[in-house]
């Protein structure tokens, strides 16, 4: 029975990929900040924090055959940055440390698709050959998700390390993430159609490519997870159809969505809720990119679930979790 030791597995990514190493019969370990209430069965949950190095340590047992480094700070505000670093450099530093240590098989760092950059120039197809300018954006996610790859890239040759890039992640389950655009777009709340273009990606087709890369994907190497390329209108416009709702908000003006962006962002109190919208949330959506997710499919058998497929299984999802009524 294979091992593997998983950070983030409370997460809507890392949950899935808990669930599937499961269904796979591997030995699951996951560290927690704190133990969930709902346990994942087959999952031995265990206390423990990224910058805590003594309880990784503590956690990880050696020779475990393959530590899946998926917690990180997703942060988009300012004022939460200096959390974010620790989280997302030290704590991966630490990973990298315990990792050596106890002589794991493999280290399979989840990253993103933002640290090859985030710009307006068109549409911008990526692939892992594109320089990565993720180090010169002034929004601190995407900087210190480039920082994270650097130090994995960088860690003693004793350890093989594979990086994975996946781009915007959809799918069941979901709690935090693009849940919140789904339900503006269900209850007719949104106030603007975003003008940005990306890969949306099933979170299970994502969490079998992590496990795909960890047994094919070569040292140090980057392996992009991408999914349906779609501009944020037809992408609307697809939830619609499938949820069978309608959407009245218009494309406003991009300067004042800045405008409200920046006036949010500025005027929220520093240890209050995150505001809707960010100057750096608002960056990240505006990216237009599409992936061809070549390398991943040639090298790692990767798969992409038609689009239709997730909205229907999204639906079925909030249905069963009253977030839709029928």
């Amino acid at each position: 029975m294979k091992k593997a030791f998983v950070t983030g597995a409370t997460g809507f990514l890392g949950g899935h990929l808990c669930s599937l190493l499961i269904d796979q019969g591997w030995q699951v370990t996951a560290l927690c900040r704190s133990i969930p209430k709902k346990h994942r069965q087959g999952v031995n949950y265990v206390q423990g924090n990224l910058l805590d190095p003594k309880s990784i340590n503590s956690a990880l047992e050696n020779h475990t055959d393959v530590l899946f480094h998926v917690a990180a700070d997703t942060n988009n505000w300012h004022k939460n940055n200096q959390q974010q670093t620790q989280t997302n450099v030290q704590g991966t530093q630490n990973i990298i440390d315990a990792a050596v240590a106890k002589q794991v098989g493999t280290l399979l760092h989840v990253s993103s698709i933002v640290t090859y950059g985030v710009d307006h120039k068109g549409l911008v197809n990526t692939e892992e050959t594109d320089r990565q300018s993720g180090m010169d954006s002034w929004i601190n996610y995407v900087k210190t998700k480039s920082r994270a790859e650097g130090l994995v890239k960088n860690a003693p040759s004793s350890l093989h390390a594979v990086i994975t890039n996946p781009t915007h992640i959809i799918g069941p389950a979901d709690r935090q993430n693009w849940i919140r655009l789904f339900k503006l777009i269900i209850n007719d709340q949104l106030p603007t159609i975003p003008q940005g273009a990306g890969s949306f990606a099933d979170v299970r087709d994502v969490a079998h490519g992590l496990i795909l890369a960890a047994a094919k994907g070569k040292d140090r190497e980057n392996y992009i997870l991408g999914g349906n390329n779609l501009n944020f209108p037809d992408f609307i416009q697809q939830v619609c159809d499938a949820f069978g709702c309608q959407i009245t908000a218009k494309v406003l003006p991009h300067w004042l969505i800045k405008l409200v962006a920046y006036l949010k962002s500025r005027m929220a109190p520093k240890n209050g809720n995150v505001p809707d919208i960010t100057p750096e949330s608002l960056q990240l959506i505006s990216h237009q990119y599409a992936v061809p997710s070549n390398k991943a499919k040639a090298e790692l058998g990767y798969s992409i679930t038609p689009f239709e497929q997730s909205l229907a299984d999204i639906k079925k999802d909030l249905i069963d979790r009253n977030i839709l009524k029928t």
